[in-house]
């Protein structure tokens, strides 16, 4: 359609182009694209032409080089959100109004509750790449307020001094242990050698440690969060929600409104934490990764989900075929299958069988296996009971005696304000401190976390976790091991 040139010029601030049937939307408030990609559930209109009808009442005219007026067209999607989203629940259309956050100052124990959103994108202040200041912890209200405040500063104070303390001390032993070659120039020689220090001393960093987060999502999914964190025990996670809320709603004036705390959410997490003792005897020991339940027939349902996908026959009778294969005959399917993939992912087929481990990883490495949002995850509270990593590197230079020290300094206090302050003493806990996690994952998401997380210039720690994930599909699902990508050393 060819427009006259008065809505040629209104639309080309807006959109990438005027003639081609895929185009880009620009500089429009978030809640006008929302509603904009809701008209065409039921308008046979274009984007552009109801684009351009949402503008032109509040539009500038043309030429002018003032800032556009939206205001007519933010007040249609706003009554339209109201109507729609808020009042019939169709939130699917808050999907496409997207809001950015620069979260500053939260502490890791919050970030982890932050980025628990599957439907959300997160950068993170690296442990790896940055000095972390040693006046910036958390000093939460509950902590404050009770008899623990001061013995709470001197242990979180003692855990930054050795973690500050110890800085140059371990950057002349990684120089010493691992020498610059002639080939590597000395600036990426200093880079790698200082990112070696800070994965080694971020052990000793308490969960309390202030960090930063770059956080982008859609309005569906900042409900949730908000949601989430107004219902959570801690009030430094009610504080987070309600600027976040605050500061969403100057871009997406109408969605979050009714974002409240839940009843549901603020009850449950009390009571099952108090329930659940009567069925908590001591922790066991157990291996630290241990592959707990997986699909019956999950060879087969794979197999049956390649064939379902060339053929036009149910998925019952494509299943009761590979259940008649024998163990060659499967991977000769499967190889035929995945022949030539190179370094793409597996095919989504691969999604059909599911398996379940549980995981004993101190918390530094959950900071990063948390990052992989598409499994299941159910995480328990931080906790000292399952004891703490010390990393070789802390070993070979001497400072393990000290960083033990460090150590039970902080079990000492977690112990002493437990009872009193469950969700709150997690402000105590190290990242050298294990905690446990369970593990959904399908087949396609194992390989792409076992590849990844084993690479050789990962963390150990959670590299151990992928080797041992691989370990354990290895001896229980061989056929399927095959199709997974691990690094060895």
């Amino acid at each position: 359609m060819a427009y006259k040139k008065e809505d040629a010029e209104i639309l080309s601030r807006h959109v990438s182009n005027l003639d081609r049937d895929i185009y880009a939307l620009h500089s429009l408030p978030p809640e006008v694209i929302s509603v904009l990609f809701a008209y065409v559930s039921r308008s046979p209109n274009s984007f552009r032409d109801n684009l351009l009808k949402l503008l032109k009442e509040g539009s500038i005219s043309p030429g002018s080089t003032a800032k556009p007026d939206y205001s007519a067209a933010e007040k249609k999607a706003s009554a339209f959100h109201k109507k729609w989203v808020v009042g019939f629940g169709h939130k699917s259309v808050a999907e496409h109004s997207v809001c950015s956050l620069a979260l500053e100052n939260v502490s890791i124990l919050a970030s982890k509750s932050i980025e628990d959103s599957r439907l959300a994108a997160f950068t993170e202040k690296s442990t790896r790449y940055q000095v972390f200041d040693r006046t910036k912890y958390c000093k939460p209200r509950e902590i404050m307020e009770s008899r623990h405040s001061e013995r709470y500063e001197q242990v979180m104070n003692s855990l930054f001094d050795f973690y500050t303390e110890s800085q140059e001390k371990m950057l002349e032993f990684m120089r010493s242990k691992h020498p610059r070659s002639q080939e590597m120039s000395e600036r990426f020689y200093e880079s790698l050698t200082k990112a070696g220090v800070c994965d080694v001393l971020r052990y000793a960093l308490p969960a309390s440690t202030l960090t930063n987060i770059g956080m982008t999502c859609n309005a569906r999914e900042w409900e949730h969060v908000v949601v989430k964190l107004l219902s959570h025990p801690l009030s430094e996670m009610n504080s987070i929600a309600e600027q976040m809320k605050r500061e969403c709603s100057g871009i997406l004036p109408t969605l979050l409104k009714a974002a409240a705390k839940s009843g549901y959410l603020l009850d449950t997490e009390k009571r099952m934490l108090s329930f659940s003792k009567r069925y908590s005897p001591q922790p066991q020991e157990r291996k630290p990764v241990e592959l707990v339940h997986s699909d019956f027939l999950a060879e087969e349902k794979i197999v049956a989900a390649a064939l379902y996908r060339y053929s036009q026959h149910s998925f019952t009778r494509c299943l009761a075929q590979a259940k008649k294969m024998g163990a060659e005959e499967k991977e000769r399917v499967l190889e035929e299958f995945v022949k030539g993939l190179g370094g793409e992912r597996l095919p989504r087929e691969f999604e059909h069988s599911y398996f379940t481990f549980d995981i004993l990883v101190d918390f530094g490495a959950f900071r990063d296996i948390q990052r992989h949002r598409m499994c299941t995850q159910t995480t328990q509270l931080l906790t000292c009971d399952h004891g703490f990593s010390v990393p070789e590197e802390m070993k070979e230079c001497g400072l393990a005696e000290s960083f033990s020290e460090k150590m039970q300094e902080a079990k000492n206090l977690f112990d002493s304000m437990r009872k009193e302050l469950p969700f709150a003493t997690q402000y105590c806990v190290p990242l050298a401190f294990r905690k446990r996690l369970l593990l959904t994952w399908n087949l396609r998401e194992l390989w792409h976390f076992i590849k990844l997380r084993s690479g050789k210039a990962g963390h150990e720690s959670y590299r151990k976790v992928a080797k041992q994930c691989y370990a354990e599909m290895k001896e229980k699902h061989p056929l399927l091991a095959k199709y997974l990508s691990v690094t060895s050393d």
